[in-house]
């Protein structure tokens, strides 16, 4: 009677499932993305380490970490910088605000491939005019 009961248990819900579709969210406005490599170029990467007193008042990493300045990022690809105000301790019962300017990776990621792909297309045009040029000098 147990392997009745959890067959059928298994069956009704092999049949929700394949019945219960996820939606897609729609976007709208779809473009491919243009001059990302140029964008990209203009970022800096560093290593850089946080000031210790800040690093103790809002709980950031004290080891070396590796990104861009964020100050510097926003003026070359804006899109991507997130601010975001942390709050510290300032006495019993009494709190400050600092700001924190972060690049949004996930936000960057589509601008990296982008770039990849047009440098990509660079090369393989160089590598026709290359081939192009070594068939002319064979003549």
């Amino acid at each position: 009677m147990k392997r009745a009961i959890s067959f059928s248990f298994a069956a009704f819900l092999a049949a929700v499932s394949f019945q219960v579709k996820g939606q897609e969210i729609a976007q709208t406005n779809v473009q491919p993305i243009n001059n990302a490599l140029a964008m990209v170029t203009k970022l800096e990467p560093v290593s850089f380490n946080y000031d210790k007193t800040w690093v103790e008042k809002l709980k950031l990493p004290s080891t070396s970490q590796y990104g861009f300045v964020g100050a510097d990022a926003k003026t070359a690809v804006p899109s991507v910088i997130a601010v975001e105000a942390k709050q510290y301790p300032a006495g019993k019962n009494a709190f400050n605000a600092a700001t924190l300017t972060k690049v949004d990776y996930e936000r960057l990621l589509p601008l990296l491939v982008a770039s990849i792909k047009e440098q990509q297309a660079q090369i393989e045009e160089l590598k026709r005019e290359l081939s192009s040029l070594k068939s002319q000098n064979a003549k």
